[in-house]
């Protein structure tokens, strides 16, 4: 007989009682008149079902006192979680508490368990979860529309439906955009860094032709010019052409130190030939160095 008796709350006189299950008429007999809170329960009204305290509560949308983020009865507000039957109008209210053995709960995405508590039947679809205005807090139902905000949730799960779609799209276009910009970037570094070679080969090119060049142009005309073979033949015929005899040792001397000169020489112009060389050199590095910051 103990499991057809139900635990009735009135907010209108935060009464308690108990009612059979069977009887379908909830009348509360509080205060200097007895009044009606339902005729056909649990299929009409609105009515919250307490899973911690197990109590069905009459609600009633005017009262700006109570909120389901509280129990109004047992006072539990932890972690609150809702689900309005599609069959009838029981809402389940469930909060978290480990302590507690409950007959019915609410899992954290809208499903009831085992089923109703009023009309112990299954939703007909899987619940869609939205957030309710006049209760300030999520709601999940399979009904097409919330007893408490009317508002329609068919248009809502299309609107959602689409809301992500658009979302998606707009990920995958960024995330293309950004594999373009990629690509783009690999291949403007690729092509840089093939100029940079190009440049590079081209300037030890024009480094080697230019050595070559100076080393051709101003070396060689004056190891001719300071020839020791022609020096020893123009003292020679000079000797030859001079009826006065010519000290031999002076001669020598004479030699010796035009010969001398003529290596100071050389290596002075190799000197500036390498400096020329290593200017040029750097002047290209610099060409180089103001492309890649470009």
């Amino acid at each position: 007989m103990l499991a057809d008796i139900v635990k009735i709350h009135c907010l209108s006189h935060r009464a308690n009682f108990p009612m059979s299950r069977t009887s379908r008429i909830v009348v509360c007999k509080e205060g200097a008149e007895e009044h009606v809170l339902c005729n056909n329960f649990p299929s009409a009204g609105l009515w919250i079902y307490c899973c911690n305290c197990q109590t069905f509560i009459s609600w009633e949308t005017g009262h700006t006192d109570v909120s389901v983020k509280e129990c109004p009865f047992c006072l539990s507000s932890l972690n609150a979680r809702l689900y309005a039957c599609d069959h009838c109008a029981i809402t389940m209210l469930d909060f978290d508490d480990q302590t507690l053995r409950k007959h019915h709960t609410v899992l954290s995405w809208g499903m009831p368990q085992p089923a109703c508590p009023g009309c112990h039947q299954f939703p007909s679809s899987t619940p869609k979860i939205h957030f309710c205005q006049p209760l300030q807090s999520n709601l999940a139902t399979a009904r097409p529309s919330c007893p408490f905000c009317n508002i329609d949730l068919e248009d809502l799960a299309m609107d959602g439906v689409k809301t992500i779609t658009a979302r998606l799209d707009a990920a995958l276009a960024e995330a293309q955009a950004r594999t373009r910009d990629a690509e783009e970037r690999r291949r403007l570094a690729e092509e840089t860094a093939r100029k940079e070679i190009e440049l590079r080969v081209q300037a030890e090119r024009k480094a080697d032709e230019i050595e070559k060049k100076v080393t051709h142009e101003l070396i060689q005309p004056q190891t001719e010019l300071f020839d020791p073979a022609l020096v020893i033949n123009q003292f020679t015929d000079q000797s030859a052409g001079e009826s006065e005899e010519i000290d031999p040792t002076n001669t020598t001397k004479s030699l010796d130190q035009t010969v001398t000169v003529a290596k100071k020489n050389m290596v002075s112009i190799a000197l500036y030939a390498a400096i020329a060389t290593a200017l040029f050199l750097a002047f290209i590095m610099l060409v180089i160095t103001m492309i890649r910051l470009y």
